[in-house]
């Protein structure tokens, strides 16, 4: 999970198309990001919105905020992610790679993959530790995207910051 929450840190700090933005954005180092999510044996533990607060305390221009799919969110992963890539920015999911790659449900710990690009029938993942960059169907990542806790980080400006629309590039 931290090397996810990194890596959208990083691209917000050096290629985010707006240069106010990235010069109000920390880039963290790998360690610090580490120092707030506690992960163990089955991934991210004890998941929840305060060491999220606190990395975004650090970075300074973001909020990290912890999203429930069937608390509001949208249903499908493309209507999700297409909220933040709206204005330029990821956003972090929870995916069972056993179910991507083999097509069973695993039961392993989840894997976290950041949300870079969506299609008509394809989104596009940016793997940190596995497979760097790959388009998938949507259908089959919106069917591996955490079916227990149905989890996702929404990477967004903080307040007062003004984001780059797609729309107006």
């Amino acid at each position: 999970m931290y090397y996810a929450l990194w890596m959208a840190i990083q691209y917000v700090a050096n290629e985010y198309p707006d240069k106010d933005v990235r010069e109000q954005t920390s880039a963290l180092k790998l360690d610090t990001v580490a120092h707030y999510i506690e992960v163990g044996q089955n991934g991210w533990e004890n998941v929840g919105q305060e060491p999220l607060t606190q990395i975004a305390s650090e970075v300074g221009s973001v909020d990290l905020n912890l999203e429930y799919r069937y608390n509001g969110l949208p249903q499908s992963i493309d209507e999700f992610a297409e909220d933040c890539l709206g204005e330029l920015l990821p956003s972090i999911v929870w995916v069972d790679r056993l179910l991507l790659k083999q097509g069973e449900r695993g039961e392993g710990p989840l894997h976290a993959a950041v949300v870079c690009g969506v299609g008509e029938e394809h989104i596009t993942i940016e793997d940190p530790l596995v497979e760097g960059t790959t388009t998938l169907e949507i259908d089959n990542l919106d069917e591996a995207w955490d079916p227990e806790f149905n989890t996702a980080v929404e990477v967004r400006l903080r307040d007062g910051m003004e984001p780059t629309r797609r729309d107006k590039l």
